[in-house]
């Protein structure tokens, strides 16, 4: 039954507010947003652990709660963004998305290896997904594949209402392995763990698990390894920031050379993340947490 009505909450929410203009939607955003954090103690206690990770051992509690509240505003923001993505057109996109650094994801297309591009749950994972389509480049990624099977099935046909191809992220991934064939772009984020294949690293001054695969793949097809992050604009708008591809090192240690990837692939994560904590969306603990929390 608890199943049941969480599918049919986000078809309700979905059907309702997808339809609204922006000045309604994210009206309506913040103060679901606003909602989330004072009756989700929950997810509250989630995203604070992660923040105080992120802002350090000296952090300031009343910040901490602040930007957990701005989290959960972020939060509310990405779902509006979702159930309205299979109604924006493909010149709306372009105009609410603005990428910096476009040249090196094409130059590294060039080498007709396609491309891994790594990335973070920073400021919108729905919208800014479609925009290598906009542009005529075909991009594949995996998703989490959430229960129930209903909400994973209607989440996933508005991220693909585009094009954008997505493979449950507990399945088999040959589909990206053909995608960097074709010389397409793939798309995976680090920040937290979605599939078996996790590396320990130090993240935030922390150990932590974080997913190895993206540099596995590109160490294994060849694929230039390109760290690209999204921000929020105050307007809603979105920026896409492209750095140039990291050099991945092949000694034949693969684990040696994996260790060296994610060691490049963190720093550049805690960069961003560092740069906008309010907006990043990981609504699971990336660092252990103690029984009582």
């Amino acid at each position: 039954m608890r199943a049941f009505l969480t599918y049919a909450l986000y078809r309700f929410v979905g059907g309702v507010t997808g339809p609204l203009p922006p000045r309604a939607g994210y009206w309506l955003a913040r103060r679901a947003g606003a909602l989330l954090y004072r009756f989700s103690p929950r997810l509250r206690g989630v995203l604070a652990h992660n923040l105080r990770h992120v802002l350090g051992p000296n952090a300031d509690e009343a910040q901490v709660q602040d930007l957990t509240r701005q989290v959960c505003v972020n939060i509310a923001k990405g779902h509006y963004d979702l159930f309205r993505v299979n109604r924006l057109t493909t010149e709306q996109i372009r105009e609410l998305v603005q990428v910096e650094g476009m040249s090196y994801l094409t130059k590294a297309l060039e080498r007709g290896q396609g491309a891994v591009v790594v990335t973070a749950h920073l400021g919108n994972v729905d919208v800014v997904g479609q925009v290598p389509l906009v542009y005529g480049i075909p991009i594949s990624g995996a998703a989490m594949h959430v229960q129930p099977e209903r909400l994973f099935r209607y989440t996933l046909r508005l991220r693909q209402s585009h094009g954008l191809r997505l493979l449950p992220s507990d399945g088999p991934m040959l589909g990206l392995f053909r995608a960097l064939k074709r010389g397409e772009i793939i798309a995976l984020p680090c920040d937290r763990v979605t599939g078996d294949s996790t590396r320990p690293v130090e993240f935030f001054g922390s150990p932590a698990r974080l997913p190895d695969g993206p540099v596995r793949v590109a160490l294994r097809t060849g694929a230039p390894l390109i760290p690209a992050f999204v921000l929020r604009r105050p307007d809603d708008t979105f920026v896409i920031q492209v750095e140039p591809p990291l050099e991945l090192r092949r000694t034949g240690d693969v684990e040696a050379d994996v260790a060296d990837g994610m060691e490049k692939v963190v720093r550049s994560m805690e960069h961003h993340i560092a740069q906008r904590p309010e907006q990043w969306l990981v609504a699971a603990p990336v660092w252990p947490m103690d029984e009582a929390a």
